[in-house]
């Protein structure tokens, strides 16, 4: 039956966002003394340290494209576009600790660790079912694949890893994250007129 862990997942992934938002990939020593779990229970809950990169990988970017994903399917027409777009500042708001984590150089590193990992299914699922969203999405409006990946993704992303940078998101997230995913919409259509 074992023992019941003295810490949390969320302790440990916290750990590793506090390194990242700092612009460094801890190292799994680094995220032991930060999350004061030793190196022997990171690495039994974890299997590994690449591991580790995967199930935070899952908690940050994995449950912010699902909810991308749950608007675009949940909301009808072009506002479930929008809303999938002013999604990250929201979840980024909610989910203080995760989102340094949005934002980072080391989003390629992680994403690559989830694939490779025993995480590698429900990564590919997760990778795959915000494609096929964006793919449809694109479609229905009218826009390439990357343009719809810009508007509801790439745009908000840039938008929080600014105002983060500058010490936090305030009211105008929403307002640029708005202003930018009808932008796009917009100038297809004018495009489509001429």
């Amino acid at each position: 039956m074992g023992r019941k862990a003295g810490f949390t997942d969320q302790s440990v992934f916290a750990a590793m966002a506090s390194g990242i938002a700092d612009g460094v990939m801890p190292g799994i020593k680094d995220i032991s003394r930060a999350s004061r779990v030793s190196i022997g229970s990171l690495y039994h809950r974890f299997g590994s340290y690449e591991g580790l990169l995967a199930e935070t990988w899952a908690w940050s970017e994995g449950a912010y494209l699902r909810g991308v994903v749950s608007h675009l399917h949940n909301t009808q027409g072009v506002r479930g576009g929008l809303r999938a777009a002013l999604y990250m500042p929201r979840f980024a708001r909610k989910e203080t600790t995760a989102a340094p984590v949005l934002i980072s150089g080391q989003r390629a590193v992680l994403r690559h660790a989830a694939l490779a990992q025993d995480t590698r299914t429900r990564a590919s699922d997760i990778l795959e079912g915000i494609d096929t969203a964006l793919t449809g999405f694109a479609q229905r409006y009218g826009l390439r694949r990357d343009e719809a990946e810009l508007a509801l993704i790439e745009y908000p992303r840039t938008v929080v890893a600014v105002q983060l940078g500058h010490g936090g998101l305030d009211g105008s997230a929403d307002a640029l994250v708005r202003a930018a995913f009808w932008a796009t919409i917009n100038a297809q259509q004018q495009q489509k007129a001429a």
